[in-house]
């Protein structure tokens, strides 16, 4: 599957109306409008994985603009099943590209940046401006950061676990839910716990949000899912809020389990509208076994 930069291009050069939904598209195997939009990508990365593909689409379509492209990631060197993007941003033209950050993947390790400047693009790699407080501003730090926590987040999601957690819902028994309870009480009581709110949507009426059934049908929002899924890393237990999608506690346990379902969690409390979701860390930091037993002597 090509990277986020080829489907901006495909925007950028005209292919496409919006690259988003295209990559969306791509990587779902849905529809976006029709089904002649959904063939028309899948045709054009046919293209771009044949010989030549990226100057069969790209070659100077911007060449005659001052365009700089930002990207999260270094754009990677190496050929695989599609070309390289960096190669492709060459082949269209663009001047300047700012890198959020260097690509640690050995096969690409400032190979991307190389293939850019050696071909004439100015580059700026924020995550090594930011390490030189003369030459950066607040601006350049932050989204450099920013874009090291998308990264981080990204590689745990790809990365295999040394030992699988399978499934959650398995594996926690009573004991262990009723510790979980216990130490997100604590949290609350002190404050620290951590919070995902579901967005105001003000299409979502008063009707829906008071059907128990509606948390089986709204639609899950892909940044909301990939900011519970980047707290879940960060912190293993936190408290949905869902206030502002669904008023019974049906609806929310419906909803919940969704969302668990979908980030392997598991959903350990459902109270009003709000659920308690906790899923180990790469690295886990809670020990539930000893979590039960303190709480199991504390009884």
């Amino acid at each position: 599957m090509p990277h986020a930069e080829i489907f901006a291009l495909l925007e950028a050069c005209g292919h496409v109306n919006d690259g988003v939904e295209s990559a969306r598209s791509a990587m779902d195997d849905i529809t976006i409008a029709t089904s002649n939009e959904h063939q028309q990508v899948l045709d054009l990365l046919d293209i771009y994985k044949s010989e030549d593909g990226a100057s069969k689409l790209f070659k100077d379509y911007l060449i005659d603009s001052d365009i700089t492209a930002y990207v999260t990631l270094e754009p990677c060197c190496h050929v695989g099943q599609t070309p390289p993007c960096a190669l492709s941003l060459v082949a269209a033209g663009i001047k300047r590209v700012v890198v959020g950050f260097r690509d640690p993947n050995p096969r690409v390790d400032g190979g991307g940046l190389k293939a850019l400047q050696d071909s004439g693009v100015d580059v700026l790699v924020l995550s090594s401006a930011a390490q030189k407080d003369s030459d950066s501003n607040a601006e350049e730090i932050a989204a450099a950061n920013e874009c090291a926590n998308l990264v981080e987040h990204f590689v745990k999601r790809i990365s295999p676990r040394e030992e699988p957690i399978g499934n959650l819902d398995e594996l926690i028994n009573g004991k262990k839910r009723r510790a979980l309870r216990a130490f997100a009480g604590r949290q609350k009581t002190d404050g620290t716990i951590h919070e995902v709110h579901w967005p105001r949507d003000f299409s979502i009426s008063d009707e829906d949000k008071k059907d128990s059934e509606f948390g089986e049908r709204v639609n899950l929002d892909v940044k909301f899912l990939e900011r519970v899924d980047n707290m879940l890393w960060d912190h293993e237990i936190i408290l949905l809020r869902l206030n502002n999608v669904v008023h019974k506690k049906k609806g929310a346990k419906l909803l919940s389990e969704r969302i668990a379902n979908e980030l392997n969690a598991h959903v350990a409390q459902v109270l009003g509208h709000t659920a308690l979701l906790y899923r180990p860390g790469f690295n886990p930091v809670l020990d539930l076994d000893e979590l039960a037993s303190k709480d199991d002597g504390n009884e």
